[in-house]
């Protein structure tokens, strides 16, 4: 049985497939919209770190604006989701888009006239990065109103797919737009890209019921959070997929912590391994998504979750094998790429997963609520992981992190696998 027959014995006579997903005119103004905001962002990715370093020329305070970056989805979002509940989620996207092409676009305008300093480029960061924290959960929340739940697997692949290969796209014309025509250029691209965004969510159709009249009373507000907080000790399911969430940013942290050690101290290569080392782990990802509607139709929730977590740490463990044969460079090549785009794929699996099975377990009621408290535990985990990776380092080599990390990865999954903790909604077919 393929998978759009899979599709159908579960949906009734009607096929589910890409073309279905295409044909949701709402949802693909969210897609269309998405896919703008990646393309400016997976510019301004390159050339705003080159900006941070340009301006301040030190790694101290590249490292202090990567901070900033992540506080606000730390500590501003689990306290956002309860505001944005009672909201109107189509015009609280369009305003943070706009929001953020302002001060995207007053950034670039203050570099281009020589006034950027580093207190500016902090400030810009915690500004964009709460305002995000704001429309993130908004996001969240509005899909499942222009989505049915028989196009959850597939719409959420699309998007995946689609803004993989934006992400691609961006970030092979960064390094040009910068070198023909400046970082101030980059950054500009980044801010129109927020209004176009804003512009296509203008036109978005949406019917929100249980919108909150007037303001948010503080003693609602406590309400709402705790509301929140409730729901999501009652939700097993839910519950296991923000730990899930947690493990798989945890669990990668090596990958982009010891990327360039890996590359340089394991492979004993340079940066061309490094690009080809990027390119095969976006690769990977995007074929990932594309394929997860087949995958999922074959095999249950918990083999999704538990064979991609012990691939990704087998492929992890398999890098040290690079140091044995460093000096066979085709070899070397091989090795990595394959098991970095093994990787990509197994971390998309997993997220598609977890993303559907929430979009399918969580009442629209508390979406945006427990949406920000699942996005802010999954960020936590990062900068968590990276100290305990910074410590590891003191004291072993990076083939032997690397080596750690995917044996205890290979390990958690596989009493995931043996325990019978819940990943999916009702029965969790074998």
């Amino acid at each position: 049985m393929d998978n759009r027959e899979h599709a159908a014995g579960e949906n009734g006579c009607e096929k589910v497939g890409y073309r279905e997903i295409l044909r949701q005119k709402e949802y693909r103004k969210i897609i269309l919209a998405g896919l703008i905001n990646r393309f400016g962002d997976s510019i301004d990715a390159i050339a705003f770190t080159w900006l941070v370093y340009a301006i301040t020329g030190d790694a101290a305070w590249s490292a202090l604006v990567f901070a900033a970056n992540q506080l606000p989805s730390v500590l501003v979002q689990p306290f956002a989701g309860a505001l944005v509940e009672g909201m109107d989620k189509k015009k609280l996207m369009v305003v943070t888009d706009i929001v953020r092409g302002i001060t995207t676009s007053g950034l670039a305008i203050l570099y281009l006239a020589g006034d950027v300093d580093p207190w500016i480029l902090l400030a810009f960061t915690l500004i964009n990065s709460t305002v995000e924290a704001f429309r993130l959960p908004a996001a969240l929340a509005v899909t499942p109103l222009v989505l049915e739940e028989k196009y959850y697997t597939y719409g959420t692949s699309l998007s995946s797919t689609l803004s993989t290969v934006v992400q691609m796209i961006g970030m092979g014309m960064a390094g040009v737009i910068i070198g023909a025509f400046g970082i101030g250029a980059a950054i500009v691209i980044d801010g129109v890209s927020f209004f176009g965004s804003a512009l296509i969510l203008g036109f978005l159709r949406v019917r929100e019921t249980n919108l909150r009249r007037g303001s948010l009373q503080a003693k609602e507000y406590a309400a709402a959070l705790k509301g929140g907080l409730q729901y999501l000790k009652k939700q097993p399911v839910i519950r296991n997929f923000c730990l899930l969430a947690v493990l798989i940013n945890a669990v990668i942290t090596p990958l982009n912590a010891l990327q360039s050690p890996l590359i340089q101290d394991v492979m004993g290569q340079g940066s061309g391994l490094l690009s080809a080392f990027a390119l095969a782990l976006t690769a990977g990802m995007g074929i990932g998504s594309f394929l997860y509607p087949f995958i999922s139709s074959k095999l249950s929730v918990r083999l999704q979750v538990t064979g991609a977590g012990m691939l990704v740490g087998a492929c992890m463990s398999c890098y040290t094998l690079g140091s044995s044969v460093q000096a066979r460079v085709r070899m070397v090549y091989v090795l990595t790429t394959v098991m970095t785009f093994v990787i990509g794929m197994s971390i998309s699996v997993l997220i598609s997963a977890l993303n559907v099975q929430f979009m399918k377990a969580v009442s629209q009621e508390y979406m945006a609520r427990v949406g920000s408290i699942f996005n802010a535990g999954a960020c936590a985990a990062t900068p968590a992981a990276s100290l305990a990776v910074s410590a590891l380092a003191a004291f072993c080599t990076v083939s032997q992190i690397f080596l750690f990390s995917g044996a205890v990865c290979v390990i958690i999954f596989l009493v995931m696998k043996l325990s019978g903790i819940r990943l999916e909604q009702g029965y969790d077919r074998e």
